[in-house]
């Protein structure tokens, strides 16, 4: 589209008009005629660059304008020029203004929109002569100037125009246009009322000097300067604008003076009120001397501006009236302007004016010749003509001889004069030109303004070849307001403003610094500063900030000021950055201060340049506080810059908190303390945010600072000590805390307080205190809770609890006792990473129910990644977070120093002692131990590098494999279970994991029979779908040796056809027919995550998990409830896996309720504490191991390196104590599957007992509610193996616990237990340590619930202590006594060996027949030896006897017993079970007590086997066996009739006893054998045994006996009992 682009006015006039022909074709004509006056004079420069259809639409729209126009009024119009309204466009606002031609309007319309603070961008008047109808519209434009032929001066139709058109700012505001046509309205108004009547005010002047003449005497010489005054203003050299009559009259006794109205001209037409009566003796002091002195005129200056022609304070010359008589009358009134030429004439020329002048001269004395008496007249000449108006002779002689002594000095004088009318008050200020300037000039009006209270001001200035430079200032002041001066004062004031900058500057630096320094940092930064700085900033503030500067160094790069100026609004506060090099990024910085608090209201930076040094940046920020609260800058001050610094240096997060820096007046420690409380609020799953929680202690300041003042008075060692704490200090601010909640209206507010204040209860130990090497307080804080103290925080609670805050790093560590441990991983949880946690460590202190401590986990994430995406920079910041935590942890944990426990410095400790504290390693922290301890040496922490095991002294779990091993054991039960043996049998695999990693890797390199079919990792998935085991198992070994390997360093040609690698980003991949076999899929193609679902639920024997992330789900479980958003879109359902088995070597693999679904539908799978304990339970070990052997090393008997030798060579013996850990928990585990539907009842009860003393949460471990038991049991359906191990977990840590409270575990018997927890070559060295072990308590306790549990099934302890109500001292001393007296270690030993040699299940059959003679044997202890039970004591009595019994059982069984023996002996040796474990498993389990038939035989004192025979003839006899197989056949579906049937065995066997005891003493009275003594007391007891004979016959003719009848029956059998024991002979 065309543009102006021409400088030829021609040439644009030939564009416009041809523009306008085409547009408007045969109307174009007047248009473009109007075009060339339109653009005659136009500036081009205003209109270069516009389109010219712009111009048109422009030229048009004023065509437009001017069709109409009323008669007398002139138009106005602002608009926006908008092309689809008007059909062009401009960027500015349009005024068009239409008047009848007359002086003033271009100058009075320019006027008016200046003082709107817009721009007007351009101006163009243009007089046109029109000539209009009598309704004004234009008939025809007449070209420009007069024509004669037209007859234009006498037809009253045309008239002259002036079309004013104006281009402004755009403001497109709704009220902008109404308001600006309004204004130009009443100025045109004015300038018409004016123009209008010049004429008449010319003839009232002239009238005014006749009636002067009129009624005075023409010989006096003030009339004739005032008559030539006024001829003098009618020649020009005044511009009347308006006039004004007055008369006195009298309203009653006073004399008055009034306007009379009527007299009114030009401008005071439009005047809508009367002007107010003015009383004589209210005259003004001005008024006063004009009307008693002698001068006829008098001169003033308007209050207000004009806004005709000028925009300047109107003048008045007001002139006496008087009447016939010569008496004063009135006066008359101009107002108007001194026109131009005035203000350039010499004022010699002008009437009365050059009178003073020349009363000036005459008083001075001064020849007009001399050089002061020229000096003088150029002083009256250049004077300002203002002041020679209104000045008095004597106050203009007192002013120029005041400028005349200055004699051109440089130096500042200021002269002032009050305006005695009381309207103004004016300055004269003379100042060197050298130091005058803008500023100056705005600082002195303004420091005058400020002391006389002056409403506006005025200036002009005057500069000649003087050195001085003059300002005449005019101030307007309220009249009503006396004015006081002091001169002399004020002009002091002025010489300090206006005094050099560099001259103050440097005097003040060296009255700061004294004259040596000052004069050295003179030659640093005296020209330092930029202009702007030194216009913006008083010389002493130059001096303060170079203070600052002088702070700043290679390690303080910035200084800052934070202060309140003088005299400033209470929430306007500066505040000053400086910074070394380079100034500050504005986005990094604002941020910040809105964050403490503060609006920016403007930054203002300057580069201040010291001489030879690098430059510093000055940032200066003015700022608001956008909170209620009142700040006080000088208070604030130092809170506020050590904040900022902390937080510009990292140290402090920039975030809502910060607000309470001014609001609350907290330091940046406080705050984050605060930070951090709700840091940790968030982790437990709070739902208000962490700027609402912020923005609550932000509204209640009063109630934040009581909760500081809690968290002082709990923990800071100035006020407190641990072992004297001013508890009363704390009461009365937790109820000063609670009577502000009262106040408190908002419920949400009220909770974030009530959980800070649970919190800060809660809190046990702080780091906070603590000061680091520098003796500065640590960039981190560490916080110990008691979870179980805080109310409202997510299940389970950990006994300990440690928060660990900073803005790089954040963690919790989470114990469940005293002795705890478990890994601390890095997670990337940043939101929920505690959630996390609390999922592992409830897994962990299930998973630890085989080691000594009790479950703790651990887990911190990098809060600020690093910029650089590098693995090295990555890993770099992983390891810095990491040591901060773990400094953390030990800040606030207690040392052991030579046995005794000592407090960490500065830490007021709210607990008992706690100085058991280890870690391992876990997800991304498996190289950090040596880290960890390398800070446990730091602080020379007591475990030494048995803090975190693993370490390079340590052992290494991936190179022993231990956790895989560990999880194999597992998987190798699961197949020997199905009949299957992985160490010989080929079997299908899918992997979850690749071979770098270690128990991915360990775990497939297990057996050489794998057959990996398919595995993923977060990068790729491998497929060989009819892979070679042989091969396969080669290539993988090369894989975990290589450093880093991934699935794409496998060798593609081993892997089977239709297989391959393929990376987890394509978009898909294709299947093959051989994948489609392998893992059942249909489909033909599949996204990578379709296809890691698919091969989950492939039809394989075995899912070895060893990865990271949560794969299967109970299918009523959300993706979100598993809290693996990574993994939702492969993730599986358990009833969804077609897999036989499913091992868990890596953590959270399946959900519970997955693995409970799996096994529900016949998979077979533990649980992954089960699974994976090798891990923990082998740095257990280690750190015990560890703790013993420093003793060694402190005591001098070994060498740092023989210790770690040592513990090399153990490495094998300390993974067989772990392995065989994991083969007993998993045999127990398949035990109590074995018999879990026999005794559901006994698990349920088990489950009650549990969850009834708070242990267990059902819903929590998801453990079945009672009614889902019955559904079960009804299905035949009963506890799955991942319910068991739940289960067997729980009950291991209750008996730890219990044990260690206990007094068995000190019994020098059962603490033989702790060898056991040692590899025997270390107990044979060094016996007494293993003994004096700091934790051999612990280690006792753990070994023995561990043995109790795996030996005796879940159970046990539950069904014994009910059924006996005996305590865990008996129960453990009678259970260890029963073990060892029937050797069950070795039984189990024995049956261990028959792996894969006998069926699994016959196996459990012999473990189940062995748990029962057992617990029989336990409550055989617990009813006959309970006073005396001594486990030592009891090995002695019984274990010889009780093995004698059990190898004479050949011999002495007789009848269907020992038939039933000896067929059960015979099927077992058949079954490859050797003959001496046949002989104990063949053994009848109810039938008998072989500690019965030894207690007997010791009471007795017959040999054992004779006792044997006794009590086996005698069941024979009796039919007993029979009998006793009968009441164990019994159905027992309640707890009770299981208690019922064993009673009734204990019955059974107490009154078999009974019998031989008392037939052995008949036998030997009467020196009689026993099949003698057998054949005489049947026939002496002829009658009860038919009694007994005749009662067994009818229980056999029952067709379902019951507990009843056998009670009935066991009641004859004691009948039988008593009358042997009546008898004193066998003799009849």
């Amino acid at each position: 589209m065309a543009t102006v682009i021409t400088d030829s006015r021609e040439e644009l006039l030939a564009q416009v008009s041809a523009l306008i022909g085409e547009k408007l074709g045969d109307k174009a004509e007047p248009v473009a005629a109007f075009a060339a006056q339109f653009l005659n004079q136009y500036p081009l420069e205003d209109l270069a660059g516009r389109r010219l259809a712009d111009v048109y639409g422009c030229i048009y729209t004023c065509w437009d304008f001017i069709q109409q126009r009323t008669a007398g009024e002139p138009k106005i119009r602002v608009f926006n020029p908008r092309l689809e309204e008007h059909g062009w466009e401009c960027s500015h606002t349009v005024v068009c203004v239409l008047q009848r031609d007359m002086p003033f309007l271009v100058d009075s319309v320019r006027m008016e929109i200046n003082q709107r603070d817009t721009v007007i961008h351009s101006i163009k008047s243009t007089v046109l002569q029109m000539r209009r109808g009598d309704d004004g519209c234009l008939h025809k434009l007449l070209p420009p100037g007069p024509r004669e032929d037209e007859g234009l001066q006498e037809n009253p139709g045309v008239t002259g125009e002036a079309l004013i058109y104006v281009e402004i700012n755009l403001d497109t505001s709704a009220s902008h246009a109404s308001e600006m046509t309004r204004d130009l309205k009443e100025t045109l108004g004015d300038v018409a009322l004016a123009v209008d009547d010049y004429v008449p005010m010319l003839d009232t002047c002239a009238a005014m000097e006749d009636q002067l003449h009129t009624c005075l005497a023409d010989n006096d010489a003030n009339l004739e300067e005032a008559s030539a005054f006024l001829q003098w203003m009618r020649d020009g050299n005044f511009t009347f604008l308006g006039y004004r009559e007055y008369e006195f009259c009298q309203q009653g006794d006073k004399k008055v003076l009034c306007e009379v109205e009527g007299r009114r001209l030009g401008i005071f037409k439009n005047l809508e009120q009367s002007a107010e009566p003015t009383p004589e003796y209210a005259f003004n002091e001005g008024k006063q001397k004009f009307y008693q002195g002698p001068n006829f005129l008098t001169f003033a200056k308007s209050s207000v501006k004009s806004r005709v022609h000028r925009a300047a304070y109107s003048d008045y010359v007001s002139i006496k009236r008087y009447d016939a008589a010569g008496d004063v009358i009135g006066e008359s009134a101009f107002m108007g302007l001194y026109t131009s030429p005035v203000y350039t004439e010499s004022p010699s020329k002008i009437p009365i004016i050059r009178r003073k002048l020349a009363s000036v001269i005459e008083q001075s004395g001064l020849a007009p010749t001399s050089h002061d008496g020229k000096a003088l007249k150029r002083i009256l000449d250049t004077f300002p003509r203002d002041e020679l108006f209104q000045s008095s002779t004597r106050e203009l002689y007192e002013t120029t001889l005041g400028v005349l002594a200055m004699n051109e000095r440089a130096r500042l004088r200021l002269f002032m004069r009050k305006d005695p009318f009381g309207k103004f008050v004016t300055a004269m200020v003379y100042v060197p030109r050298d130091q005058f300037s803008s500023e100056v000039r705005e600082r002195i009006s303004e420091r005058i303004a400020r002391t006389i209270h002056a409403l506006d001001s005025d200036f002009t200035t005057y500069f000649s070849e003087s050195i001085l430079a003059r300002v005449h200032l005019v101030f307007r002041v309220d009249p009503n307001q006396p004015v006081e001066i002091d001169v002399a004062r004020l002009e002091a004031q002025i010489v300090d403003i206006t005094r050099s900058w560099e001259d103050v500057f440097q005097r003040s630096l060296i009255e700061t610094h004294g004259e040596e320094v000052g004069s050295r940092l003179i030659g640093t930064f005296g020209q330092a500063f930029p202009a702007g700085y030194r216009e913006d900033f008083e010389p002493r503030i130059a001096v303060q900030d170079v203070i600052s500067i002088q702070e700043l160094s290679e390690k303080n790069r910035v200084a800052m000021s934070f202060y309140q100026p003088v005299g400033a609004e209470p929430g306007s506060l500066r505040f000053k950055v400086f910074n070394v090099g380079s100034g500050l990024t504005l986005s990094d910085v604002i941020p910040v201060l809105e964050h403490l608090g503060l609006r920016v209201m403007g930054e203002f930076p300057y580069t201040i340049r010291p001489r030879g040094q690098q430059d510093v940046w000055m940032h200066e920020f003015h700022l608001e506080f956008g909170l209620p609260t009142r700040v006080d800058a000088q208070a604030s001050r130092s809170l506020f810059q050590d904040a900022f610094a902390a937080i510009w240096d990292g140290v402090a997060e920039s975030d809502a908190f910060n607000r309470l820096v001014l609001a609350a007046r907290l330091n940046w420690r406080e705050v984050t303390m605060l930070r951090a409380y709700a840091r940790y609020l968030k982790q437990t799953k709070f739902s208000a945010s962490q700027t609402y929680i912020a923005t609550t202690l932000a509204n209640h300041v009063e109630i934040t600072r009581n909760l500081v003042a809690l968290f002082r008075a709990m923990f800071d060692p100035r006020i407190n000590a641990s072992d004297r704490q001013d508890q009363s200090r704390v009461e009365r601010l937790i109820k000063k805390i609670h009577d502000g909640l009262d106040g408190v209206d908002n419920l949400n507010e009220d909770q974030v307080i009530r959980r800070y204040l649970d919190l800060i209860r809660g809190t046990l130990r702080t780091n906070f205190f603590q000061l680091d090497d520098q003796d500065q307080p640590k960039d981190y804080i560490s916080i110990k809770f008691s979870p179980r103290d805080i109310p409202n925080i997510p299940e389970p609670r950990p006994e300990f609890e440690i928060f660990v805050y900073s803005p790089q790093v954040e963690g919790v560590h989470l114990r469940g006792g005293k002795v705890a441990r478990g890994g601390l991983r890095w997670s990337d949880r940043l939101e929920d990473f505690r959630t996390e946690v609390l999922g592992l460590v409830k897994a962990q202190n299930v998973k630890n129910a085989v080691i000594v401590p009790s479950g703790a986990k651990g887990g911190f994430v990098v809060r600020k990644p690093p910029m650089d995406n590098s693995r090295e920079a990555f890993i770099e910041s992983g390891i810095s977070c990491y040591k901060t935590f773990i400094r953390g942890l030990l800040d606030i944990t207690d040392n052991l120093k030579d046995g005794e426990v000592v407090p960490p410095e500065r830490v007021i400790c709210r607990d008992d002692e706690d100085p058991y504290l280890v870690v391992a390693a876990d997800k991304g922290t498996a190289t950090f131990s040596d880290i960890a301890n390398g800070i446990a040496a730091e602080y020379d922490f007591w475990l030494g590098d048995a803090f975190a095991s693993g370490g390079s002294n340590g052992y290494d779990h991936k190179k022993m494999g231990i956790t895989a091993r560990g999880a194999w054991v597992s998987v190798q039960r699961h197949f020997r279970e199905m009949g299957i043996n992985v160490q010989a049998e080929n079997f299908s695999v899918i992997g979850v994991g690749d071979m770098g990693g270690d128990v991915f890797g360990n775990g497939m390199l297990l057996s050489e029979h794998i057959c990996l079919k398919g595995a993923f990792n977060h990068l790729h998935i491998f497929v060989d779908p009819n892979p070679d085991a042989s091969s396969s198992y080669v290539e993988r070994k090369r894989l975990f040796d290589l450093p880093r390997s991934s699935w794409a360093d496998y060798n593609m040609s081993l892997i089977s056809k239709g297989g391959g690698i393929f990376e987890r980003r394509a978009k898909s991949v294709k299947i093959t027919p051989e994948m489609q076999q392998a893992f059942g899929i249909t489909e033909d193609q599949l996204t990578p995550n379709e296809l890691i679902s698919a091969m989950l639920k492939a039809p394989v024997d075995l899912i070895w998990n060893g990865g990271i992330g949560t794969y299967v789900k109970g299918s009523a479980e959300s993706h979100g409830q598993v809290g693996d958003k990574s993994n939702d879109n492969l993730r599986v359902n358990g009833n969804q896996l077609r897999c036989k088995v499913f091992g868990e070597g890596g953590n959270l693999g399946m959900t519970q309720r997955g693995r409970i679904e799996f096994s529900l539908n016949g998979g077979r799978c533990n649980t992954d504490f089960i699974d994976n304990a090798g891990g923990v339970d082998c740095s257990d070990h280690e750190v015990n191991i560890k703790i013993l052997l420093d003793k060694v090393v402190a005591n001098g008997d070994l060498t740092d390196k023989q210790r770690n030798q040592l513990l090399e060579e153990m490495t094998e013996s300390v993974a067989e104590l772990v392995l065989d850990n994991n083969y007993n928990q998993t045999r127990a585990l398949s035990v109590a599957a074995y018999q879990v539907s026999d005794r559901f009842d006994e698990y349920r009860r088990t489950i009650n007992a549990l969850e009834s003393e708070g242990r267990l949460r059902r819903a929590l471990e998801f453990i079945p509610d009672n009614e889902i038991l019955n559904q079960r049991q009804n299905k035949g359906q009963y506890l799955t193996r991942p319910e068991l191990s739940v289960l067997i977990s729980y009950v291991k840590v209750k008996l730890k616990e219990e044990l260690l409270q206990s007094h068995i575990i000190d019994n020098d018997y059962v603490q033989s237990a702790v060898e056991s927890a040692f590899p025997p070559a270390l107990v044979a060295r060094y016996k007494a340590l293993v003994y004096d072990h700091q934790l051999r308590r612990e280690i006792v306790s753990t070994q023995v619930a561990n043995d109790v549990v795996n030996s005796m099934g879940i159970t046990f302890y539950n069904r014994i202590s009910g059924a006996t109500g005996a305590d865990i001292d008996t129960i453990a001393a009678a259970y260890i006594s029963a073990r060892d007296v029937y050797l069950m270690s070795e039984f189990q030993d024995g049956v261990a060996a028959l792996d894969y040699k006998v069926p699994a299940e016959l196996q459990l059959q012999l473990m189940n027949s062995m748990i029962g003679r057992v617990r029989r044997a336990t409550r055989w202890f617990i009813r006959n030896r309970r006073g005396e039970l001594d486990p030592a004591q009891e090995r002695e009595l019984f274990l010889e006897p009780v093995q004698r019994v059990i190898r004479a059982l050949p011999e002495v069984l007789s009848g269907e017993p020992l038939r039933a023996w000896k067929s059960r002996q015979e099927y077992l040796v058949e079954s490859n079970v050797p003959e001496q474990l046949a002989m104990l498993a063949a053994s009848p389990t109810y039938l008998f007590s072989a500690l019965g038939i030894s207690e007997s035989a010791r009471i007795s004192d017959r040999p054992v086997e004779e006792v044997a025979k006794v009590y086996f003839a005698l069941a024979d006899k009796l039919g007993l066996y029979w009998f006793g197989n009968q009441i164990i056949d019994l159905p027992a579906a309640t707890f009770w009739q299981s208690q019922a049937r064993e009673t009734s065995m204990d019955d059974l066997d107490s009154q078999l006893s009974r019998l031989a005891i008392h037939l052995l003493r008949l036998a030997g009275d009467d020196g009689l054998d026993i099949e003698t003594a057998v054949e005489r007391w049947v026939d002496l007891m002829a009658q009860p045994i038919q009694r007994w004979e005749n009662l067994v016959k009818e229980l056999k003719s029952t067709p379902q006996g019951d507990f009843a009848m056998f009670t009935v029956a066991l009641r004859e059998l004691m009948y039988l009992a008593n009358a042997t024991a009546d008898h004193e002979t066998l003799a009849g």
